[in-house]
């Protein structure tokens, strides 16, 4: 019976990667638009402690293709203890679209202070389209036209695609992940659910947000991105996700293992907000590889089978999600991302239920 039971598990991911790639490749929603006039669009962002990714950041916002008249820039200094604070005047200095807004109280106990930055610089902002990135992000030259060129009313939020940069093999291995884990998400956006959003790439409207709450209604969530996709969703939006070259947005990896597991530890607090059946499919992916050793020691050659074809049709998954943005990846890593994603599903596990807080931009939160 537990055999049976195992392979059962195993079959049933294999089949549903098979099906990812299925819907990944022949139903793809691309949001093209034919807008021509372009709005007026607010690009936000919040910041703590980047003094050393904020000089990129801010090169690629001034690389933009936006008419000048169009964009405007809003930065908030989330009491930063580096030069985050004199970078970001520096810059706001020179230019009239440049905004920086001053935030005159540290968040309160538990307070997300993204959360608390973003309400602040949306109060500030004036009419137009809210585009959303992180200081540790550059986004492309493209990035602010073709979002707001695909973003219609009824999304209420539209996320676009963002990787992880870098070339060694725990940055390839990262780099993997949000590919696999971005996958899922666009398949789910695209048959009409939502399962999560993006903060760091990512627009919303006026109307929406404030019909939603902002992000004043979930300044105590460490996952301030989806807590807002959630409540759009319950509202009657249907939030959209654009994938395409010219909204890839490129983010830094985290620098050790440790630092992977308290970023990851905070996104699973996230996941568990989700309605029950989201978590049991994205449980699934954790059981497959506790099923994986029962069944290789139960059937060994027909779990290894079954395993084959899981990272088979996995595998396919990734490279066809990456290819829809000129993005090629290598069998090798392909390879070895199966092993680097059961080992990162199970610390994981262990590490969330782990007697100690949420560790994010040196505050804890419990």
């Amino acid at each position: 019976m537990l055999t049976y039971l195992t392979l059962a598990v195993m079959t049933g991911v294999g089949l549903q990667y098979f099906l990812l790639w299925y819907l990944i490749g022949y139903h793809f929603k691309k949001h093209e638009s034919n807008l021509h006039a372009l709005p007026v669009v607010n690009v936000l962002l919040p910041c703590r402690n980047e003094a050393h990714t904020l000089p990129d950041c801010l090169q690629a916002f001034e690389d933009l293709r936006y008419p000048v008249d169009k964009i405007r820039f809003y930065v908030a200094d989330d009491h930063s203890e580096d030069q985050t604070a004199a970078i970001l005047s520096r810059w706001t200095a020179a230019g009239e679209n440049r905004h920086l807004v001053s935030l005159p109280h540290p968040p309160g106990k538990q307070e997300n202070g993204k959360a608390v930055a973003l309400a602040a610089m949306i109060d500030r902002a004036g009419e137009g389209l809210l585009l959303f990135t992180d200081a540790d992000c550059i986004v492309p030259a493209g990035w602010a036209e073709t979002m707001s060129k695909a973003y219609r009313s009824e999304f209420g939020l539209l996320t676009g695609i963002t990787t992880i940069s870098g070339n060694g093999f725990f940055q390839r291995m990262q780099s993997l992940d949000w590919w696999l884990v971005l996958g899922k998400v666009k398949v789910v956006s695209d048959l009409g659910f939502s399962l999560t959003a993006m903060g760091n790439n990512m627009m919303a409207d006026r109307d929406a947000y404030h019909r939603s709450g902002g992000f004043a209604a979930v300044r105590d969530q460490v996952t301030e991105d989806l807590a807002l996709s959630i409540n759009m969703y319950r509202q009657g939006y249907r939030p959209a996700h654009l994938v395409n070259k010219d909204v890839l947005v490129k983010t830094r990896p985290q620098k050790s293992f440790g630092s992977l597991l308290e970023q990851r530890k905070r996104w699973a607090r996230g996941a568990f907000s989700l309605p029950w059946y989201w978590q049991m499919l994205l449980g699934l992916q954790v059981v497959f590889y506790l099923a994986l050793v029962v069944g290789l020691i139960q059937s060994f050659w027909l779990a290894a089978g079954i395993w084959g074809l899981k990272i088979c049709f996995q595998s396919m998954f990734m490279s066809t999600f990456a290819r829809k943005t000129e993005t090629k990846i290598g069998l090798i890593p392909l390879l070895g991302f199966e092993i680097y994603n059961w080992l990162i599903s199970w610390s994981t596990v262990l590490y969330y239920f782990w007697p100690s807080g949420i560790k994010w931009k040196n505050r804890k939160y419990r």
